[in-house]
């Protein structure tokens, strides 16, 4: 950024000097990586006359060359020069010993070859001031011997490093024309906007006040002359503006003087008049344009996409490959320019030319991007569009750059009606701004005038939308403000955007250090969060079960070959995979597939999974805030899954896994049979798993026939507990209390008996709990089953003890166990072992 240029659109105090607008930039808008003065880029690089050329004698492309330097050093000075351009006479840059030059290179005093060397003869590219590396430079005899090369070159400007990561989301910014706006306004000073206006050749119409016009308004141009041209605009997605215009009477020439030094010092090379005043324009205004010999062009356009594999020759003269996702500019049959990225080589501005087209368009920043990406072909032109320029830009760059070409070539003439092809609409708002709400932003109240101040030397435009303010009922509190189209791309969109531009243009340094005024309370609980935390220590720890995390997804298929209905599952609109077009019901099915993807790395499986499953009804998650539309109902749910050996009875491992997790929540559990099964659980092992004489999910072993079809080799049983269940009955389990232990001894008998294997434990164990008062515990401690049992019968092993608050008597205990294997006996048809 050049301090010379950003003076043509605000006058910056002199008491402000160069690094302190370099502070003043970084505080308020950009960070600024250096500021340099561009003469002092050249220290220890003078002007230097060759006396002497000999021939270096151990190196035939080397020679000897003696400079005359004046007073900065001895003279003549003795540098070895490998230069095929060098004769004697010539003034040429001289890098003195010492000299850092802009590509880094320090300048040192050397050997060569077996000759000493005190300096350089400086090539442009090694100084930076183009890409020639052909020979030295070569200046012209309005220099002098010994004067800085910063001097002759007439650099008097000072340079501002910009990073470029700090504007990455402010294309207004990638211009000179940005920079000053915003110094202009962090400094409260006028600034000079530009106005095509000033130009007879370019009268304006103006917009509607009450919406922000785009800089100086709005321009027109005289149409007419021999060319007729024809543009088509295929898709205005890619292109939503595509302007161009024919100008005649056009000298090909160097630029003048003070055009090459702003290039300079904005770090791009001149080339020639016409190809310098697109880059001249691309810096000040921001907006890339490219001028077509109108000649090789002819008068016919057409935007489109490219075709695949459809190439063109760049102006770099490398050959490129295009697809069908870049943006071309064509004659009608084949592209003359990449659109947005760089012109081809068969339309290019050469030293015959004589008419031109000027092309500014608007192009789609994802595109620019991709194409930019894909071809490895970063341009100035595609770092801007790739940022998302106003569209609006085009049409004032064009003015411009014609300006600017009447400006150079006094004979050119437009000869053709402008083309002006545009299909877009931006986002100007309004915004509603709210001072009550600002404040609270911000920490601190700030004037309501210079709020408004403040928004309006950005660009906004403010209106009074609401005058009622709690505090004063003179002031206002409710603004609408309207966006400028240079920030209404991808910019500024929400009230939170304006907070940002208020404070940084007030000043951050401006705000007032307080302390904050917080309550000092306890966070609050979120007790479901805490449950799951500790079910997954206790599983995880002396559990040793493994944890996993599937999708939330599951697919038709899988849910079929496990016998589930999925009628009633939510549909994805945009599934990530075939196999995963449906939200899950259960998490079951998925752990199922994690044991089928682990059964050959593993003998036996213990895994649990914690996750929501979704439902086809509406729940009571808000969908926008309004209460008008809800979210499914989901919950969340632990799930269990054990996976072994054939003959492992993995359905009894998965219950003793459930029984210790609710031990360990301080929870009792027992199972029953269940009446409603799903559709994958095994009838002859599926149970409800009760905690508290509540139903909390289900246990259930998954049937040989499914596991094959799902293709699990191993005996797998599944539990699924719901968590929400599950929270509420720990948080209204009874507060553990001390007991003393019991002050007679407990008298413990053991029972054993063969049923029928269709009898359940737990109908036994509460029947022998409830046949009298003195038995305190009931405890299973072993079942078998076998040939000499018979057929489908079990053998259950119980411990039963009796307390009381006396000592029990052994004739006492051996009448009630009597009487307890007589109602066994009775109403399950036990038989005593």
């Amino acid at each position: 950024i050049s301090l010379n240029w950003l003076k043509d659109f605000v006058d910056i105090p002199k008491k402000i000097t160069p690094e302190d607008l370099g502070l003043l930039l970084t505080a308020h808008t950009v960070e600024i990586d250096g500021v340099e003065s561009q003469a002092e880029k050249f220290k220890n690089v003078v002007v230097g006359k060759i006396l002497e050329i000999k021939k270096h004698p151990n190196a035939d492309r080397l020679r000897l060359a003696m400079v005359d330097v004046g007073a900065n050093g001895p003279s003549p000075l003795r540098i070895v020069c490998g230069a095929p351009n060098i004769e004697v006479g010539q003034l040429a840059p001289v890098a003195l010993v010492g000299a850092v030059l802009p590509n880094g290179m320090e300048i040192k005093e050397a050997e060569v070859r077996g000759e000493k060397s005190y300096g350089m003869l400086c090539a442009e590219d090694e100084l930076g001031l183009g890409e020639d590396h052909s020979g030295i430079m070569i200046l012209d005899k309005k220099a002098k011997v010994g004067e800085n090369l910063g001097e002759y070159l007439g650099l008097k400007d000072t340079v501002y490093e910009v990073d470029n990561k700090s504007i990455t989301h402010r294309p207004d910014l990638w211009s000179h024309y940005g920079i000053a706006r915003e110094i202009s306004a962090f400094l409260g000073i006028k600034f000079k906007e530009y106005n095509a206006n000033k130009s007879p050749q370019l009268p304006l119409r103006r917009r509607d006040e009450a919406v922000p016009r785009l800089y100086g308004g709005q321009a027109t141009f005289n149409k007419g002359g021999s060319i007729k041209l024809k543009c088509k605009v295929e898709d205005f997605d890619l292109c939503p503006r595509y302007m161009a215009i024919a100008v005649d009477g056009i000298k090909i020439e160097e630029s003048p003087k003070w055009m090459r030094e702003r290039l300079v010092a904005a770090g791009t090379r001149p080339i020639n008049n016409i190809v310098d005043i697109t880059n001249y324009v691309m810096l000040e205004l921001g907006q890339p344009l490219h001028a077509f010999d109108a000649d090789l062009l002819g008068e016919k356009i057409v935007v489109r996409r490219a075709k695949n594999k459809e190439t063109i020759e760049t102006l770099d003269g490398e050959k490129r490959e295009l697809d069908k996702s870049d943006i071309v500019i064509t004659d009608g049959k084949k592209p003359v320019a990449i659109g947005g990225v760089m012109g081809g080589a068969n339309s290019e501005i050469n030293d015959k030319t004589s008419s031109i087209i000027i092309e500014s368009a608007n192009f789609n920043y994802v595109s620019i991007r991709k194409t930019s990406q894909r071809l490895g072909l970063r341009t100035e032109s595609s770092m801007r569009f790739e940022k998302a320029l106003d569209p609006n830009l085009a049409e004032l760059a064009l003015a411009r750059a014609v300006e600017l070409i009447k400006k150079l070539c006094p004979k050119a003439k437009i000869t053709s009606n402008l083309i002006d092809e545009k299909k877009f609409k931006l986002n100007q708002g309004p915004i509603e701004l709210d001072l009550e709400w600002l404040e609270k932003r911000i920490g601190e109240r700030i004037d309501y005038k210079k709020v408004v101040k403040i928004l309006e030397s950005l660009g906004f435009a403010v209106h009074v939308s609401s005058k009622r303010d709690r505090r004063d009922e003179a002031l206002p509190r409710l603004y609408k403000v309207f966006i400028p189209t240079w920030r209404a791309t991808r910019d500024i969109s929400i009230p939170e955007d304006l907070v940002e531009e208020i404070a940084r243009i007030y000043g951050y340094d401006n705000l007032k250090m307080r302390r904050p005024k917080v309550e000092m309370r306890t966070p609050a609980v979120n007790e479901e969060r805490a449950l799951e935390r500790k079910i997954k220590n206790i599983l995880s720890g002396a559990a040793a079960l493994t944890e996993v995390h599937n999708y939330s997804f599951t697919g038709e298929e899988q849910l079929k070959k496990l016998n589930i209905n999925y009628g009633s599952h939510i549909r994805l609109a945009n599934p990530i995979a075939a196999h995963q077009t449906l939200l899950r019901q259960s998490l079951a099915p998925n752990l199922i597939n994690n044991i089928k993807t682990n059964q050959s790395r593993f003998e036996e499986m213990g895994i649990f999974e914690i996750g929501s499953v979704y439902f086809g009804v509406e729940g009571d998650m808000d969908k926008n805030g309004k209460g008008k539309e809800f979210l499914p109902y989901q919950e969340k749910q632990l799930a269990i899954a054990v996976g072994a050996g054939r003959k492992t009875d993995v359905f009894g491992r998965v219950k003793s896994a459930v029984e210790y997790l609710m031990s360990s929540l301080g929870l009792s559990v027992s199972y029953r049979v269940s009446a409603d099964r799903p559709g994958w659980a095994d009838e002859r092992a599926c149970a409800d798993i009760i905690v508290n004489d509540k139903s909390v999910g289900r246990a259930a072993k998954l049937p040989e026939s499914l596991a094959r079809a799902a293709g699990v080799k191993k005996e797998t049983a599944i539990a699924e507990i719901g968590l929400k269940d599950l929270l509420g009955l720990t948080k209204t389990q009874a507060v553990k209390k001390y007991k003393k232990p019991p002050k007679y001894p407990p008298a413990v008998r053991d029972l054993a008996f063969a049923v029928d294997v269709k009898i359940l434990y737990n109908d036994i164990k509460n029947e022998i709990e409830q046949f009298a008062e003195l038995i305190s515990d009931v405890e299973l401690f072993d079942v078998y089953q076998g040939e000499k049992l018979g057929r489908n019968k079990k053998s259950l092993a119980f411990r039963v003890t009796y307390q009381a608050d006396r000592t029990l008597t052994a004739e006492e205990v051996d009448e009630l166990q009597r009487g307890l294997v007589k109602k066994l006996e009775e109403k399950f048809e036990a038989k005593i072992r």
